[in-house]
């Protein structure tokens, strides 16, 4: 049994079925990086990245595939990203996408079956979340803050999207960036607090659901229910993870009745 690579999970869930998972991660930054890990060791078929960025030093303190070189090259992110995650495991397939997750194509969304969330900044998840919900993807998307982090699971179209948990505050700070100009989903947000340690439980926790999601979702689809072995996935909540107390928090998620994406 030693030599199975994926024994001990086979313990757990339908294997077979996990090797047949195709994944996109939006963002190859410290979460992208956690998520990349976390779904290349399970053994999924394909792992979609797509980030427009290049490494810099500042992101060798949580991004575990990158080195000091990939930074004094200017390196792509998602192309040493795939590269060093397939080492990690030949048997998946890493595809980097090097541009904006505005400009993805039909082609890659069409063979998607989850999408996770790992971007640091408003609209990039917002055109994720437009992308997921009018093609029936399940989104997992996760954020960061210093020692608090925060998970939120989208099943379309049967819960409340991202966009409903935007705040009107929100809305207008990112409206009053885009008219300064720019490509929107290229504008970073403000540099926030972090260690490596919270992107590692956020991106566990979001693995995990994107998991519970893809192994559940068929007969939720046409029961209603999850499946009882792997567990109910975080379908229509939120879950905030505070490291500073170790507490973790969940909340039901209501649907906006105006919103652009889910009420239309």
């Amino acid at each position: 049994m030693d030599d199975d690579v994926y024994e001990r999970q086979r313990r757990i869930w339908n294997q077979e079925k996990i090797g047949r998972m195709r994944a996109l991660v939006g963002g190859a930054g410290a979460l992208g990086n956690e998520i990349v890990k976390n779904l290349v060791q399970i053994g999924v078929k394909r792992v979609y990245v797509v980030d427009f960025d290049r490494v810099v030093a500042s992101n060798l303190n949580r991004c575990l595939f990158f080195r000091r070189s990939d930074a004094v090259r200017g390196s792509r992110k998602v192309e040493v990203l795939a590269r060093r995650a397939r080492q990690l495991n030949g048997d998946v397939e890493v595809v980097p996408i090097h541009g904006d997750i505005k400009d993805l194509s039909e082609d890659v969304l069409r063979d998607v079956d989850v999408a996770l969330g790992a971007f640091d900044n408003l609209h990039a998840r917002l055109v994720l979340n437009m992308q997921c919900y009018e093609r029936r993807i399940p989104l997992i998307d996760g954020g960061i803050e210093g020692l608090l982090g925060n998970v939120q699971v989208v099943v379309p179209p049967s819960t409340p999207c991202i966009e409903c948990g935007i705040t009107d505050l929100d809305l207008q700070h990112l409206w009053e960036r885009l008219s300064c100009g720019g490509e929107a989903t290229g504008l970073e947000g403000p540099k926030v607090p972090y260690v490596p340690m919270t992107g590692a439980v956020v991106a566990g926790i979001q693995v995990t659901e994107c998991v519970k999601v893809y192994l559940g979702l068929e007969r939720f689809r046409k029961e209603g229910s999850w499946s009882d072995s792997v567990g109910e996935p975080l379908a229509g909540r939120s879950a905030l993870i505070d490291l500073r107390t170790g507490s973790f928090y969940v909340y039901d998620l209501r649907r906006r009745s105006d919103c652009n994406v889910c009420s239309l």
